[in-house]
């Protein structure tokens, strides 16, 4: 687990800490989408910040600067997303299903090796191996139609969200050129600094004095076709330390291109 302090140290913050600040224990755990009957899993290894700032007013307020609008993303693009995800699942059922399918092939295959061919057993095996042998080929095509659907899909998808992608971020490099002189003097003006952790194999981490007051608690988790985003505020005060939850009900599902 490691622990970095970054941005503007003042004198006398050593003091401050001398005093006593605060404590955040930050608990990053998410359930399957949606399960809400299975146990969550940790985060592990899962990079956290706490922030003296809310970074997305920050962003907000230069988005709203900017002259022009942020690109979109289209809604054709966003379906086309949905539908990729679908067809994701349907490859791995299909794929679910002739495991299922090969391995009971083998496993009479197995069995018929220690028969004698001329016994009856055998050709009722036989007979039960011919008809497990067209239902495993049978669920291959499944499997590779399934596959065809998604390979396609996903090249259609790559095609068309790289031309946003590009917008976007030429917009973005624009409109939040300033975003680091903001950051900079956000924490020049309070005369705090960033503070920043990653989680253990529990999917915990711990934020030690702490000044008190308002601090946000910045993380980000990637999945295959989104993003887990998580800024959430907290109000720090000595004494007890102050737990923060972040799982998929208080996240912001942000689309990745």
């Amino acid at each position: 687990m490691r622990r970095l302090v970054l941005g503007l140290v003042v004198a006398g913050s050593g003091l401050l800490a001398a005093c006593g600040g605060g404590e955040v224990v930050v608990q990053a755990a998410i359930r399957p989408e949606g399960d809400e009957t299975a146990e969550p899993t940790p985060l592990p290894n899962l990079e956290i910040r706490a922030l003296p700032y809310d970074r997305d007013a920050i962003f907000d307020s230069l988005r709203a600067a900017y002259p022009t609008p942020e690109p979109e993303i289209p809604d054709s693009l966003a379906r086309l997303q949905d539908a990729l995800v679908e067809a994701q699942e349907q490859l791995a059922e299909a794929e679910q299903r002739w495991n299922a399918a090969r391995d009971s092939l083998k496993t009479l295959s197995d069995r018929m090796r220690q028969m004698s061919r001329g016994s009856a057993e055998y050709v009722v095996a036989f007979r039960d191996f011919n008809a497990q042998e067209a239902i495993e080929q049978q669920q291959r095509r499944l499997m590779d139609q399934a596959n065809q659907r998604y390979s396609q899909m996903l090249t259609q998808f790559n095609e068309q969200s790289e031309a946003v992608r590009a917008r976007r971020q030429a917009w973005g490099d624009e409109a939040f050129a300033s975003v680091n002189e903001v950051i900079e003097a956000r924490l020049k003006e309070s005369g705090l600094s960033e503070v920043w952790d990653t989680t253990d194999a529990n999917g915990v981490a711990r934020f030690q004095n702490l000044k008190p007051g308002d601090w946000w608690i910045h993380a980000r988790y990637d999945l295959p076709f989104t993003e887990l985003y998580w800024n959430v505020p907290v109000q720090v005060e000595r004494g007890d330390p102050i737990t923060v939850i972040l799982n998929r009900e208080n996240a912001q599902v942000r689309p990745k291109l």
